[in-house]
C-alpha cells in the first residue's frame, strides 16, 4: 500500500459476513422489534399500579403520569410519587400518550400473531385450532369461563344510578356497558338513610363475599374526572363509584375494592 492512501472500503474474503441488523439469528425476522416494544412497554406503565397506562393522566405539577383510575383519590391533594401539589384543573389526559398507547397495542398484537404458530397448525391439520392456547388471559378469559359455566352476569344483583354530567365517558356508553353486564338502573337516587333501601336481600354475586362489597347492590356512578364531585356516600347498599371503576371492572370481569 502506498504511502498516505487511504485502505480499500471493501471485505476480506476471509472475513465473516455481518448477519443484517434486522435478521437476527435467533428470535426470528422481528426479534429486535419484539425488544424494542418491550422496552417501550415499560415507558408506558403507570406509575403507580405499574400495569400500561389506561386513560393516562397529568397531574399538572410533575412528570409523573398515571391511570385515571388511580390517581382519582389524589387529585386536590399531591402526586402519590413525589407529592407535587396537584389541583383539579391540573388533571388533563394526556391525548397524544393515549394515541400512542393504541398503537402500542396494535402493534404488539401483530407482533404477537405473527409469533404463534398457531396463526399454520390450522392450515396444516385443517383443522381449527383450540382458542384458548392464543386466548387474552384475566378479564377476557374469566368472561369466557363465566358464560360457559351459564352463571350470572357481571352486575347481576346491582343497581345503578347515573347523577352529574359525563363528558369523559359518555353516559350513553356506560348504560350499554352496564346493561350488557347484566346490571339494572335506578330512575331515582337512593337513599341511603331509607329503611326500605337497607332492608333489600339482594347480593352482588360476583363480590367477594367475605368483604362489604358483597352487600352493597345500589350504586350512584359520577363522573370522576369533572371539576366538580359529589358528595362521597358508602353507606351499608348504597355506594358512591367513579365511572372509570366501572370500566376497569369490565374489563378485568370482576367487581374491584373501592377505596374508602
Amino acid at each position: 500500500m502506498m504511502p498516505g492512501s487511504r485502505p480499500p472500503r471493501v471485505r476480506s474474503g476471509n472475513e465473516p459476513s455481518l448477519a443484517p441488523a434486522m435478521e437476527p439469528a435467533d428470535g426470528g425476522p422481528w426479534a429486535h422489534s419484539r425488544v424494542a416494544l418491550a422496552r417501550l412497554e415499560k415507558l408506558l406503565r403507570c406509575s403507580r399500579c405499574t400495569h400500561i397506562l389506561r386513560e393516562p393522566v397529568c397531574l399538572g405539577g410533575c412528570e409523573h403520569i398515571f391511570c385515571s383510575n388511580c390517581v382519582s383519590d389524589c387529585v386536590g391533594s399531591g402526586c402519590p410519587v413525589c407529592y407535587t401539589p396537584a389541583w383539579i384543573l391540573d388533571v388533563k389526559i394526556n391525548r397524544q400518550l393515549d394515541s400512542m398507547i393504541q398503537l402500542y397495542n396494535k402493534l404488539r398484537n401483530l407482533l404477537h400473531v405473527d409469533k404463534l404458530p398457531g396463526v399454520k397448525a390450522c392450515l396444516q391439520s385443517r383443522v381449527c385450532e383450540p382458542e384458548e392456547k392464543y386466548e387474552i388471559p384475566e378479564g377476557p378469559q374469566r368472561s369466557r369461563l363465566n358464560r360457559e359455566q351459564l352463571l350470572p352476569k357481571l352486575f347481576d344483583g346491582c343497581y345503578f344510578y347515573f347523577v352529574g354530567n359525563f363528558t369523559h365517558h359518555p353516559k350513553d356508553n356506560l348504560v350499554k356497558l352496564v346493561a350488557a353486564a347484566g346490571g339494572k338502573f335506578l330512575s331515582r337516587r337512593p337513599k341511603p338513610d331509607s329503611d326500605v333501601t337497607q332492608t333489600i336481600n339482594t347480593v352482588a354475586y360476583h363480590a367477594r363475599a367475605d368483604s362489604d362489597q358483597y352487600f352493597c347492590t345500589q350504586y350512584i356512578i359520577y363522573e370522576d374526572l369533572c371539576n366538580s364531585r359529589p358528595e362521597r356516600v358508602r353507606q351499608g347498599k348504597v355506594w358512591m363509584a367513579p365511572s372509570s371503576w366501572l370500566i376497569s371492572c369490565a374489563l378485568s370481569f370482576e367487581l374491584l375494592p373501592l377505596d374508602s
